[in-house]
């Protein structure tokens, strides 16, 4: 005959490692399943297969060996944007009794770092924010944690390679260009992308060297500032500039309303030449008609005589007009004197 208690202990003992297998059983099933996931479609997966990344894999469901063998790890697609601070430049402005807040340049040097030289020795304060994507996932998960930091230190060094190659007015519009506004939007765009294109460089050249942080500068948005005190100046410039174009806009307009008023009694000086020459000519014309006519006629003997009374009868007045008149006979040189109207007799 079995002993009841014994039969009630082993029972016991078969429940309990049946629950204890069945617990372990879910635990492997949910230790299996670990790396079962599903990529956003705005990220993508690096699986790494004991420290090294195996594989990368785009959006979906994702199926991975469990940890410790593989580790999935989530990166940002490669059409997003991740935005970066510059802190390298941060400085807070100072804020002066009776003034608006402004950046102040100290006398110790290695405060100055947010202020940068321009190509012809202006100062200049940088606000800037990066905005990069990761195109090599691999390169960027070795460097994951010195990312920001080196990002931060190259672009600091671009800054300073193409502001010390730009004009004041090539970063900042501090007075008005020949181009007017147009002119100085596309002034700051190239300015924007003169550091785009620096700092994607020395990425560039990192990565030639096995060093890339896999990641690549689409945007920087930049706000620049002049330190405190010259801001006034250029404002001041910026007036006398303004005040110069107005006097010069002013001298233009009054320089073609003088030569159009030239223009326009030239041409009334050149008409009224033109109607008065057509006057005298018509006077001539006409005073000239009578003897340009009676001219065809006067030929042979009767014209000699018709010349010979037209000259008897006009001779008289016409000498009469005169103060003294000299007659030379052609043939026998005798010289007749004839006193005019006015000489004493």
């Amino acid at each position: 005959m079995t002993n009841p208690v014994a039969g009630a202990w082993e029972q016991a003992v078969r429940l309990a490692f049946g629950f204890l297998f069945a617990a372990i059983g879910v635990l492997a099933l949910a230790w299996a399943a670990s790396n079962l996931r599903v990529v956003p479609p705005d990220a993508r997966a690096a699986v790494l297969r004991l420290g090294a990344v195996t594989r990368i894999e785009g959006p979906g469901l994702l199926l991975a060996w469990p940890q410790p063998i593989e580790q999935v790890v989530l990166l940002p697609g490669s059409d997003r944007q991740i935005a970066q601070p510059v802190h390298r430049f941060d400085s807070a402005p100072v804020a002066l009794v009776g003034q608006l807040p402004e950046f102040q340049v100290s006398p110790d040097a290695r405060s100055n770092a947010a202020f940068l030289l321009t190509g012809e020795t202006g100062i200049v304060h940088l606000q800037a924010t990066l905005f990069y994507r990761i195109d090599d996932p691999r390169a960027y998960l070795l460097a994951a944690q010195h990312v920001p930091a080196a990002l931060d230190r190259i672009f600091a060094a671009s800054a300073v390679a193409v502001c010390a190659a730009r004009g004041l007015d090539a970063i900042l519009v501090t007075r008005p260009g020949s181009g007017g506004a147009d002119a100085g939007n596309v002034s700051r765009e190239s300015f924007r992308s003169d550091l785009v294109r620096e700092t994607n460089r020395r990425l560039a050249a990192l990565a030639a060297q096995g060093a890339g942080l896999g990641v690549r500068v689409s945007r920087v948005d930049v706000a620049a500032a002049l330190p405190g005190g010259a801001k006034a100046a250029f404002d001041r410039v910026l007036q006398a500039t303004q005040t110069a174009d107005a006097a010069i806009a002013d001298a233009r307009t009054e320089a073609t309303r003088t030569a159009t008023t030239a223009r326009q009694q030239r041409l009334r000086i050149l008409a009224d030449a033109e109607a008065q020459a057509a006057e005298r000519r018509a006077e001539v014309t006409s005073a000239t008609a009578t003897m340009a006519g009676l001219a065809g006629q006067m030929q042979g003997s009767a014209g000699s005589a018709q010349r010979r009374v037209l000259y008897d009868a006009r001779a008289g007045a016409l000498l009469g007009r005169a103060r003294e008149v000299n007659a030379v006979d052609p043939v026998g040189g005798s010289r007749l004197l004839l006193p005019g109207p006015g000489t004493s007799r």
